[in-house]
């Protein structure tokens, strides 16, 4: 199983603590060495004593090497200190977007409001004499992004994937957690499959090369599949029913009656 970014990313750290460590200790031991067979040099010949030269260059020598070692020491902090601010900032990043998702799909309207919308729509459609189709698309997450935040992410990036595709006059609907209906007023089926299209390309897109989800597109219209606004619901129910794993509709809210 490939590792995930986040171990990479640990082990690349722990491989530079022990890296900075290593280089440290060596710089030590080297100095030590060093000091210890320059110091009967300097301090114990009596000739060389005498000149401050020597002493001069052995402390400064012993200074330096400290030096050196502070400053690979406060680089290190400084890289680790850098690399926990850049993971807060992804964070925090992280936590807006998955904010916006969850705000974005508490906007759309649920299926009682699709309910209620589509007999307003057939009606138009029938009194203008114009068609009507309903796109009912469903997501099937992968394995990997069933947990709640994952799938909020996935789902939220396919409807914002959507409505850029869409019309003004078209509508989205949050059928259920997966599942969105769009009401295409005044569109033919061949239309309505070039709006699909659109909008498949844009799913394919923010599913990524890993294959967040996979999607199905159902059309249907009227008059060519429906002559009802009840049959219109009745086709878009036994689309998501034939989505199903096991067979069955997702719970769904009763129609609300409208308020008067």
């Amino acid at each position: 199983m490939k590792p995930t970014p986040q171990v990479e990313s640990a082990e690349l750290e722990r491989r530079e603590l022990r890296l900075t460590i290593f280089a440290c200790t060596a710089i030590i031991v080297l100095t030590a060495g060093l000091a210890l067979l320059m110091y009967p040099a300097v301090f114990a010949n009596p000739q060389i004593s005498l000149s401050l030269t020597p002493r001069v260059a052995f402390f400064g020598f012993c200074g330096l090497s400290v030096l050196l070692v502070a400053y690979i020491i406060d680089r290190q902090v400084t890289i680790r200190r850098l690399r926990q601010q850049m993971a807060d900032d992804r964070k925090h990043a992280s936590s807006a977007r998955e904010q916006a998702t969850v705000d974005l799909l508490k906007s759309l309207p649920n299926y009682s409001s699709f309910q209620d919308r589509l007999p307003m729509e057939y009606r138009r459609a029938s009194a203008t004499s114009q068609p009507l189709s309903i796109m009912v698309v469903i997501l099937d997450l992968a394995k990997d992004y069933e947990a709640p935040s994952a799938a909020r992410a996935a789902v939220g990036d396919a409807a914002k994937a959507m409505l850029r595709k869409l019309r003004e006059q078209d509508s989205i609907y949050l059928l259920h957690a997966s599942c969105f209906g769009i009401v295409l007023p005044g569109l033919a089926t061949a239309a309505a499959r070039s709006i699909s299209a659109r909008a498949a390309e844009g799913l394919r897109d923010v599913a990524g090369a890993h294959e967040r989800f996979s999607f199905s597109i159902n059309i249907i219209n009227y008059p060519e599949h429906a002559s009802s606004a009840h049959e219109l619901e009745g086709l878009v129910r036994a689309a998501i029913s034939e989505s199903e794993e096991d067979g069955g509709l997702p719970e769904m809210p009763e129609k609300v009656p409208a308020s008067r």
